[in-house]
């Protein structure tokens, strides 16, 4: 009798963990099927990184600009500035035909003349002024033009190389070191180093048509000055 107490009470006991693991894997697979699988449509979103300190940039909202068509480089137009600095004027013309543009006061720049191809490019405006002053002189009949202030967002960026034509600003996101340039145009090319407020700094170098070989002094702005297709890169 006292054995087939014994066996029963080892019967009770077996049942007793067999259901505990039971109810265990139960909660192991609940736990599971809480969670989206790779591959379900609604994916495990993972959570989101915790923003580090930027510093503020000016709204994406509509910024000083002047719209014309004189093209005789004898008037004088006025952009108002906007509240931050530095900042830069994009200019454009309608068709994207080259226009001389000379700015009024050299403060901050190695020449007043800028030759831009129309197509956007930016002008450094390094001047603490409330407006800035400029005439356009264009080869052909006047074409509709738009200048607009812009922050500094606005100037292309590059680590290895970048091209383009005419004068020119550009952020070189490269380290010191080797650099070429090659121009295919008329006149002299110019590539200048600016300073955090976009003023002039020194000239890096500058030749004729073909191909030159100089040193980056790091990353930071450039000021390219020329009338023709040129190429910038990091050897």
């Amino acid at each position: 009798m006292r054995g087939g107490l014994a066996g029963l009470h080892r019967l009770w006991s077996w049942r007793g963990r067999g259901q505990a693991a039971l109810a265990k894997t139960d909660v192991e697979i609940t736990d599971f099927v809480g969670l989206a699988q790779p591959g379900t449509r609604d994916r495990v979103r993972p959570q989101p990184r915790e923003a580090g300190h930027r510093a503020p940039t000016p709204a994406r909202g509509p910024q000083p600009q002047i719209s014309g068509e004189d093209g005789s480089g004898e008037q004088t137009h006025h952009l108002t500035m906007p509240p931050y600095r530095p900042a830069v004027m994009v200019f454009s013309t309608h068709g994207r035909a080259p226009v001389a543009l000379r700015v009024v006061g050299r403060k901050g720049r190695s020449s007043r003349l800028y030759r831009l191809s129309g197509d956007g490019a930016p002008v450094p405006l390094p001047d603490a002024t409330k407006t800035i002053g400029f005439r356009v002189s264009a080869a052909g009949d006047p074409e509709a033009w738009t200048a607009t202030a812009a922050p500094l967002r606005e100037v292309p960026r590059f680590h290895d190389e970048i091209n383009g034509t005419g004068s020119d600003v550009v952020h070189y996101r490269g380290q010191a070191g080797p650099g070429t340039l090659h121009y295919a145009g008329p006149g002299q090319i110019q590539l200048e180093s600016l300073d955090d407020r976009l003023a002039y700094g020194l000239t890096v170098v500058e030749g004729r048509a073909g191909e030159h070989t100089f040193r980056w002094p790091g990353r930071g702005y450039y000021q390219v000055r020329s009338a023709g297709a040129w190429t910038l890169s990091a050897a």
